[in-house]
């Protein structure tokens, strides 16, 4: 079974997006995204994949969820989640890109979340999805001037396994 992954970056007022792109430039954070998902599978939402300013993600499979995104020779095409992640079984670990549905969807199957916080508030229409902090336990983080690097890790409340199957 494989470790599933959200990772994401969020302003201070949950804001992940807007108008399809991200509202902030922070090369620290492009780096960590990409020192952390290269040669793993990501799973993305169709206006996720439609705002990347280049296709496919290099070095790393592109996996889409959508039920009307035709196959494309760049990503892999599922039109549900679930399909997309039984797709990637065989991975010991699954990147959950975004964007705030796919989030929202994910929760119940992550093992854990890369969080990038950014110490400000942006304008957008894209929210990351608001989590449970007794299900979830602060493992790493890194702080910098404007912005933390951190990663949570599921509690032991009911095994991935058992999420998966409800």
């Amino acid at each position: 079974m494989s470790e599933i992954i959200i990772i994401a970056a969020m302003a201070k007022n949950r804001i992940i997006g807007r108008d399809s792109r991200l509202p902030w430039s922070i090369s620290e954070d492009m780096k960590h995204f990409r020192e952390l998902t290269r040669g793993w599978p990501c799973i993305m939402g169709r206006k996720t994949w439609e705002s990347l300013p280049k296709k496919p993600l290099p070095g790393r499979p592109n996996i889409v969820v959508s039920k009307s995104l035709a196959q494309d020779s760049e990503a892999a095409v599922f039109p549900s989640l679930e399909e997309a992640l039984e797709h990637c079984r065989d991975s010991a670990k699954v990147y959950i890109c975004g964007g705030g549905m796919i989030y929202r969807e994910a929760m119940e199957y992550a093992d854990s979340i890369e969080l990038t916080l950014i110490r400000a508030e942006y304008e957008g229409d894209a929210f990351f999805p608001e989590f449970d902090s007794s299900l979830w336990e602060e493992e790493e983080r890194e702080d910098h001037e404007k912005f933390s690097f951190i990663r949570y890790r599921r509690r032991n409340t009911a095994s991935t396994e058992n999420r998966r199957k409800t």
